[in-house]
């Protein structure tokens, strides 16, 4: 009987080895299921979505408004809700303008916007306002240190025949002066005298661009993310100004008639102050 039970023990050892194994082999496999189904992340099971960001409106855009940094932010959607064509950085829509309603949220494509970012002198002068541009010569823009974006005093200088026209001419320019006649300086025998009017015209207006040369400040907005500075231009032969309707208007048959100078202002220095005209006059012998 001893034998008998000795002989049935390696046979129970058998059994409890081969139940371990199937035990064993069943928990790998629930352990490979669950990390084929958690991706392969290492993440608890969580799930990774795939995104990708794009430039969406904060705002409603209104067809032909050109576009500014606070117009827009940065989302991540995923793959799916993303436009696959949507710009992904602001600055690749800055200063451009939109071509049809933009709704706020909406994803910007290019389709949406102008091809290329404002760089003509409409994209800078502020609405409301008209840029005119006048001829200038190097010694006209103080010797030509006078850069875009700077703010400037117009100055014109113009021949007149006497001391009432040269009233007359103040009065066109909304100007409650009046001048009063020079004294005639001495000329040699033949000699001729003319009347030279000097006024301050405008004071405090914003130089925009210098032949071709813009500024990079925007009104209304940002600029560019990397602006380039412009640099002064003394050959320039125009000087495009930022006006009101009206001073446009002014200044364009003063250029006409008469010649202008422009002062530099300090930084800062917006003060309107007053000026008095001058009448002076100049002899020639001949």
């Amino acid at each position: 009987m001893a034998r008998a039970v000795a002989g049935s023990r390696p046979e129970r050892g058998n059994r409890v080895f081969l139940v371990s194994a199937v035990v064993a082999a069943l928990v790998a496999a629930v352990l490979v299921f669950a990390a084929l189904n958690s991706g392969g992340d290492g993440g608890g099971g969580v799930d990774t979505v795939a995104t990708s960001k794009v430039v969406v409106a904060r705002q409603a855009i209104p067809a032909n408004t050109r576009i500014t940094a606070e117009m827009l932010e940065l989302k991540f959607l995923s793959t799916e809700e993303a436009n696959a064509e949507a710009f992904t950085a602001p600055s690749q829509v800055i200063n451009r303008v939109a071509t049809e309603d933009v709704a706020a949220g909406q994803q910007i494509a290019p389709i949406s916007v102008s091809r290329s970012a404002g760089e003509g002198v409409s994209f800078v002068v502020q609405p409301g306002y008209r840029a005119i541009s006048v001829g200038v010569r190097e010694v006209v823009i103080a010797g030509g240190n006078l850069e875009p974006g700077d703010y400037v005093d117009i100055i014109g200088i113009f021949q007149v025949a006497d001391v009432v026209a040269a009233n007359d001419l103040l009065a066109a320019l909304g100007l409650t002066y009046q001048v009063t006649g020079p004294p005639r300086p001495a000329t040699a025998e033949g000699g001729v005298n003319r009347l030279v009017l000097t006024v301050s015209l405008l004071q405090n207006v914003k130089l925009l661009a210098l032949a071709q040369s813009l500024t990079e400040d925007t009104a209304g907005g940002s600029a560019a993310d990397n602006p380039s500075h412009s640099k002064p231009n003394p050959s320039a032969a125009t000087a495009t100004l930022e006006l009101t309707p009206q001073q446009a208007q002014e200044i364009t048959w003063s250029d006409e008639y008469g010649r202008l100078r422009m002062d530099g202002r300090a930084v800062g220095d917006d003060k309107i102050v007053e000026v008095l005209p001058t009448l002076l006059r100049l002899g020639n012998s001949q």
